[in-house]
């Protein structure tokens, strides 16, 4: 089984991969986020292009390009994933030839950059290739000449991507004898797209109160330099990209694939959500309960808006705008909120 464990952004979802993580049945790889599947060029967008093609030819030779470029030119996934570029052009090559249906030499489509495209490819292509086949009477095959890979709806297409995502978390390290547990391989409002990318797959997603969502990015994510994956400079524009996120998307929608949590239910209820996960996934009890995942810990995340009165008016207009969206902190005993704030891991996620 491959559990996804996704948010929107900063939302709280590593309370539950630190959960999961008590659990000696699963292998929980939170080294990275596993963008793969929906990240601009990747999966998703492969699989529109070749699956849905609007072109004749191009869909298919430039999504395959920019696959492979997402993949092979990404430091951070290099980095993290540690899975030798080598290795890495092998997975990709793999993928991309096994769902081909035909390939030919032809002049490159993409973007060969302004020298290239202006000098080189101008003078090599249309001036050099036609001299040299009409001087010598031989086709000219060199650069920039490049192979075209023409895929129209094929068949395999989701088998062989299948293939690929376990061949590349194989790569990682994952333990396929355990439930493979994955940080954002789905986006949180609309999980269910990339299901098709995975054997088995299901999502926890985790959602987080406004109030705390706009408040912890204004203080502690603006401390570490990473909040500006969301519009903060006004509060009427978080209010808009926050609603956004949420109404009317299809993770709101039944699926018995997806488990729909709040990270408060996390900490404030936390029987009563870790009962719910254990039951979604089907595991047993918890053998080291708290031991990863301790809301005495992630309490300190929550209720963020009353430390920092000076966004009082802007907390209020959220109350006033995004009311169905507000967790009821009231139906519990006030915590001590003294805590350090963290982002991210547990503490005690080592």
């Amino acid at each position: 089984m491959f559990i996804g464990v996704c948010g929107f952004g900063s939302t709280g979802s590593s309370a539950v991969s630190d959960y999961l993580k008590e659990f000696p049945e699963n292998c929980v790889l939170d080294g990275l986020e596993f963008t793969l599947a929906y990240k601009p060029d990747g999966l998703a967008d492969l699989e529109h292009h070749v699956m849905h093609p609007n072109t004749r030819t191009m869909d298919s030779i430039l999504s395959m390009e920019r696959f492979r470029n997402l993949v092979l030119g990404s430091r951070y996934l290099s980095r993290r994933t540690r899975i030798s570029r080598k290795r890495m052009q092998e997975l990709v090559d793999e993928l991309l030839d096994s769902i081909t249906q035909v390939s030919w030499l032809g002049k490159p489509y993409g973007k060969c950059g302004f020298w290239k495209e202006l000098v080189w490819l101008r003078l090599v292509y249309f001036k050099l290739r036609p001299f040299l086949e009409r001087r010598f009477g031989i086709e000219y095959k060199g650069w920039p000449m490049t192979r075209h890979p023409l895929a129209v709806a094929p068949a395999n297409f989701h088998s062989a991507v299948r293939r690929f995502t376990t061949a590349f978390l194989k790569e990682m390290g994952a333990d396929f004898s355990k439930n493979i547990v994955l940080d954002q391989p789905f986006d949180g409002n609309n999980p269910a797209v990339c299901f098709p990318f995975f054997e088995d797959p299901v999502a926890i997603v985790v959602d987080r109160d406004p109030r705390d969502n706009y408040v912890f990015a204004q203080t502690k994510l603006r401390e570490m330099h990473h909040n500006r994956f969301m519009p903060i400079d006004d509060v009427r524009d978080f209010v808009k990209y926050y609603r956004l996120l949420r109404d009317g998307q299809p993770c709101r929608k039944p699926d018995k694939r997806i488990l729909r949590l709040q990270f408060e239910e996390m900490v404030y209820d936390y029987d009563s959500a870790t009962r719910k996960i254990r039951d979604f996934l089907h595991l047993p009890d918890d053998p080291a309960p708290k031991s990863v995942f301790d809301p005495a810990l992630s309490v300190a995340n929550t209720q963020v808006f009353k430390r920092f009165p000076q966004f009082a008016d802007d907390v209020a207009a959220i109350e006033r705008e995004l009311p169905e969206y507000l967790f009821d902190f009231s139906r519990f005993p006030e915590p001590d909120l003294s805590g350090k704030m963290f982002f991210g891991k547990s503490p005690k996620n080592k």
